[in-house]
């Protein structure tokens, strides 16, 4: 089992120097010279270093002229300062190299990463602890995967001058090298045990940073300031910090005990080393069997062994952390890789969608407190057809499985069981990225970003005003679905379903988005309109929208993508009733063609659509228009007329 282990710790290092040479080669093409380059400057450094007394002394001791001694200390100084210098500048520009290549190529790759991550792994522990043992990977210039180079060329450097001092030791004498190779191979075991040990606290460290930030960064904002302030949390929040500060330092407690242990047997083991070989070699000098010139030599050689050995220790031990630190980031670049061409494309669907649901469940998984995992059921058994422009509402109490099942729905997660097709392929079938152009969603849970309001309403369009890829959608389907004689022939230059490629025409599309989402009068209050920038403590002269304004920003950006499946979760929990009625009146014209799904605590303003599903404990309980499910009398029924009570005037 340990030489099992041991093989795929050695095909792990192996891996990941490829993996990062080859991506230090795309960087920098000649980056993956400079260890090479750095450890043979260094090297010839320490040796020029042990020659120089040696050669002084026996210049001396055989009485040689004053201006030979001169000029061989004149040529040994120069080629000591040229050294130097040469391995100075490599050095240099590994470090400078290094930090490029984290900040260029590295943290963009974890940014990217996290974004194209699917959901369903991004949202889940494994993912989660993944996610920050690799962000913990290339968060510092100082540790992590930006040591990696550095620590290579240290290796090479250290294995190089053992080379060299150790023939020279095996010449004067070979015992003294052998007990030196095996004390230090101890050192090498320990450290190897102890980084083992050290890298298993990872997950523990990452458990407790991700706590630690999430205080620091999900406190300080505007909207949790005002909570924090009418309810006096402070010394509740000091109290919360202090504990994860607490679990912090309990796991960087138990890696300060494995470094105080490593270090002192290093100090014990290199003063057996060191302690025998000059005990060796002091005998051979008085007993005159080494001239002084030889003792000083093989003096400094067992010295500049004794650190080579001892570096090649530490940098091993070194390497071996940077060997983890880029294991967790490789690992983290290759969490939830499909691999492979999908079945299907979206390009395969012509016109409206439809989706039937075949015995679906699903399930999350959380820690039970023991080590171990613990189901927590959402969906059960859902089995159902959503028909081609169809509008469904999803009503039920908070925790029914709604928000769940449109997840399902958006291929967001995947099914525990059963399964989801759609047109009738399987939609485990379409590669995740391309399925989800089909929708268009407004999410409970939706953040706007630090840029101008027409950004946040396009995304992907450029800044000079070209189309992106959901401009190009808006006018096919618009063609194919009739609805270009509905909203969109208002806008110049969409006739017959066409995109100009004018920024004013996309100005006029992103003003009927608004308009349609009743917040043209707030847009055109501001100062610079459309160019206005969003998040205040972020953006210049930003500004801060109210909860229900934000939540019709986002409906006018799910306008735009204009997608054939319109999903609304809760997409107007902050408007009062009035208004949200005004906006699923807007939409109802805006669905044609389209399916679309909605969910709504608010029951009255689900009566425009087609069917109504009623969950209860991930399950359907009730389905029918709403005229059927009131004469059915049952737990629709029972919230419409509750809610109803709050809406019938008194007399």
């Amino acid at each position: 089992c340990e030489e099992k282990q041991m093989k795929e710790h050695l095909k792990s290092m192996a891996d990941n120097f490829r993996y990062l040479l080859h991506e230090m080669y795309l960087f920098r093409k000649g980056s993956i010279f400079l260890p090479v380059l750095g450890s043979i400057f260094r090297i010839f450094l320490s040796l020029i270093t042990l020659w120089i007394p040696k050669l002084i002394l026996d210049l001396i001791e055989s009485r040689a002229d004053y201006t030979d001694l001169l000029l061989w200390i004149l040529v040994s100084s120069s080629g000591l300062l040229l050294m130097s210098v040469a391995s100075a500048l490599v050095h240099n520009r590994i470090d400078s190299y290094s930090q490029s290549f984290l900040f260029t190529r590295l943290k963009a790759g974890w940014e990217e990463k996290m974004i194209e991550l699917d959901y369903d792994v991004f949202a889940s522990h494994e993912g989660k602890v993944c996610a920050e043992k690799a962000r913990n990977a290339i968060y510092s210039p100082n540790f992590g995967v930006v040591t990696y180079l550095g620590r290579v060329t240290g290796l090479l450097e250290n294995a190089g001058g053992i080379l060299a001092l150790g023939s020279m030791i095996w010449v004067l004498q070979p015992l003294v090298l052998a007990g030196l190779l095996l004390l230090s191979g101890i050192e090498l075991w320990a450290g190897e045990l102890a980084e083992k040990h050290r890298h298993d606290l990872q997950e523990e460290r990452a458990g407790a940073n991700r706590k630690l930030n999430y205080i620091a960064y999900q406190t300080r904002g505007i909207r949790e300031g005002k909570d924090i302030r009418i309810y006096s949390m402070r010394e509740w929040l000091r109290g919360i910090a202090r504990n994860a500060v607490a679990g912090k330092d309990r796991v960087e407690a138990q890696a300060s005990r494995l470094d105080f242990g490593k270090m002192l047997l290093n100090g014990l083991l290199i003063f057996l080393r060191n302690g025998c070989a000059y005990g060796y070699f002091i005998w051979q000098y008085l007993q005159g069997n080494m001239t002084l010139g030889d003792f000083t030599l093989s003096f400094a050689a067992i010295t500049g062994l004794g650190n080579y050995l001892g570096s090649l220790v530490q940098g091993y031990t070194a390497f071996r952390e940077a060997d983890y630190y880029v294991t967790d980031f490789r690992q983290f670049l290759e969490l939830g890789q499909s691999g492979g061409r999908k079945k299907y494309n979206t390009s395969m669907i012509d016109g409206p969608v439809s989706f039937h649901w075949d015995h679906v469940s699903f399930s999350y998984w959380e820690e039970d407190g023991k080590g171990g995992r613990m189901e927590i059921p959402v969906l059960k058994n859902i089995s159902l057809t959503i028909k081609a422009g169809e509008k469904l509402a999803i009503v039920g109490v908070n925790g029914a499985g709604k928000t769940t099942f449109v997840k399902l729905l958006c291929g967001l997660l995947k099914p525990g069981e059963g399964s989801i097709s759609v047109n009738g392929m399987n939609l485990a079938d379409f590669d995740g990225k391309d399925y989800r152009k089909l929708f268009s969603a407004v999410f409970q849970k939706s953040g706007l970003l630090p840029v101008s309001i027409r950004e946040n309403i396009t995304l992907d369009m450029d800044r000079d005003g070209r189309p992106g890829e959901s401009k190009m959608i808006i006018g096919e389907r618009t063609q194919k679905s009739g609805m270009e004689k509905n909203v969109w022939e208002r806008i110049p230059g969409t006739e017959n379903g066409i995109w100009n490629q004018g920024k004013d025409c996309d100005k006029d599309a992103v003003w009927t988005c608004i308009r349609l989402a009743n917040l043209e009068e707030k847009v055109r209050s501001l100062p610079e309109g459309l160019d206005t920038q969003m998040v205040k403590q972020i953006t210049e002269n930003g500004t801060e929208l109210s909860g229900g304004e934000q939540q019709r920003l986002l409906l006018a950006r799910a306008l735009y993508k204009d997608a054939p499946v319109l999903i609304l979760d809760e997409p107007t929990a902050a408007l009062d009733p009035i208004a949200e009625n005004e906006i699923y009146q807007a939409y109802g014209r805006l669905t044609e063609g389209k399916t679309s799904v909605f969910i709504s605590h608010r029951l009255a303003s689900t009566r425009f659509c087609d069917r109504i599903l009623v969950m209860e404990q991930g399950e359907i309980t009730e389905s029918g228009t709403h005229e059927e499910l009131m004469k059915l009398n049952g737990r629709y029924a029972e919230m419409f007329r509750v809610q109803s009570e709050y809406y019938v005037p008194c007399t």
